[in-house]
């Protein structure tokens, strides 16, 4: 009867562990190949029951590392076009992630040149390589590591069993546990914990932002993103003089989108 009794009381913990509301702060970095557009801001991970949502708190100019370097900002369209020193230019925009693990689907918003879509994927992404168990502790919470490559990019997470069987930042997710913690072997993308709260009321804020907008597939995504780069190549060479060349490439992006470097 004891015994009966103490499994009871630990799969009742158990379910209290995993049906609880949990909302994660994150400092996030994008250490781009070019410094100057390098940004650090803060996103918010809310998990509740079949669904989560991930989005960054502000649109602030401050995300910027090189404040300094920023000449002039122009509102277009829902966006916002930041330009900074010696002609480099970035969109800050919110970002808001939504998934439905009962349906398996992700959907996020992305940008095109200086267009707002809205893109729909899976869940599950990444193949994990779960490493042996280890006690790292990241806010007082044990994690254990996992490793992928993803889309151009290797991946370091430490994720904890002990605060929810699933969710992640981003598009991380797919282990047994929620991540804590995650990064790029080369640093460009690192996502850190700042903090966490448990049986958030913030979880009673959670829904689908984009029910009623089309949706499109990441295929559809980079072959509209290619059609754009071809547009603005053949704009370029409009305006040029006889025997200049040009070119359009990719360079600063957290996922590799497969279009190689175009020049006429």
């Amino acid at each position: 009867m004891k015994k009966l009794l103490l499994l009871i009381v630990i799969t009742i913990t158990q379910i209290n562990i995993h049906s609880q509301n949990i909302e994660i702060v994150y400092s996030v970095s994008e250490n781009t190949n070019d410094p100057i557009l390098s940004t650090s801001t803060t996103y918010n991970l809310i998990i509740k029951n079949n669904q989560s949502v991930y989005y960054n708190n502000n649109d602030s100019l401050k995300q910027f590392k090189y404040q300094s370097f920023i000449d002039e900002t122009k509102k277009i369209g829902e966006l916002t076009r930041v330009k900074l020193s010696d002609n480099h230019y970035a969109y800050i925009k919110q970002d808001f992630f939504y998934k439905n693990y009962k349906k398996d689907t992700l959907v996020f918003n992305e940008i095109i040149l200086n267009k707002k879509v809205f893109v729909g994927e899976k869940i599950n992404l990444f193949d994990w390589d779960i490493q042996p168990k280890s006690d790292t502790l990241i806010l007082n919470q044990k994690c254990q590591k996992a490793i992928s490559k993803f889309r151009g990019r290797v991946y370091e997470a430490f994720f904890s069993t002990e605060l929810s069987p699933r969710g992640g930042p981003w598009k991380f997710d797919g282990l047994p546990g929620v991540i804590l913690s995650v990064r790029s072997l080369d640093n460009y993308f690192v996502i850190k914990p700042i903090k966490i709260i448990k049986n958030s009321l913030s979880a009673n804020e959670i829904n689908n932002v984009y029910d009623k907008e089309k949706i499109i597939s990441w295929e559809t995504f980079k072959v509209l993103f290619k059609k754009k780069l071809k547009q603005q190549l053949k704009k370029l060479k409009l305006m040029s003089e006889d025997g200049e060349g040009g070119s359009v490439e990719i360079t600063d992006r957290i996922e590799d989108l497969g279009i190689k470097k175009m020049s006429f």
